[in-house]
């Protein structure tokens, strides 16, 4: 029992490890589909916001809505701290100026957005295996001590 729970940590770090690269990717196609819209008609950024995020079927972003731009709303994901507080003043300033500075927000954030998902990238390689591999240990090291 103890050598499966501790192997269930280590594959729940693991996924969660996996799980922001997935957001970061999510919110790169947020940006392009953001940056499409922008560059050939402009919808209200409310509208905008929703309408990317159905059309590109991003489900790890279905909670963001308009009070995200109206009020600064904390911005919840597997992300760290530090990166769920730049989503959400980016989401907070979007639609508050000219398209022109519009899109270049959006294309500075999704420069910072690259630059975490290859982080978050190399980290899930370098650990993932040992998330799993020392949970296995560790479940085998406390059965041998508790028996």
């Amino acid at each position: 029992m103890l050598i499966l729970s501790s192997t269930g940590a280590g594959l729940f770090l693991s996924n969660k490890s996996r799980m922001r690269m997935i957001v970061c990717r999510e919110l790169i196609s947020f940006c392009d589909g953001l940056l499409l819209d922008l560059n050939y008609k402009v919808t209200p950024a409310a509208e905008l916001i929703e309408k990317v995020i159905i059309s590109r079927k991003l489900k790890h972003l279905k909670a963001v809505d308009k009070n995200y731009i109206i009020r600064q709303k904390c911005f919840v994901s597997p992300l760290n701290q530090r990166d769920n507080e730049e989503v959400s003043a980016f989401l907070f300033s979007f639609g508050k100026s000219d398209v022109k500075t519009q899109i270049k927000l959006i294309n500075d954030f999704k420069e910072y957005i690259n630059t975490r998902l290859n982080e978050y990238t190399q980290k899930h390689i370098k650990d993932s295996k040992l998330y799993v591999s020392f949970g296995v240990f560790f479940g085998l090291v406390f059965s041998f001590i508790w028996s």
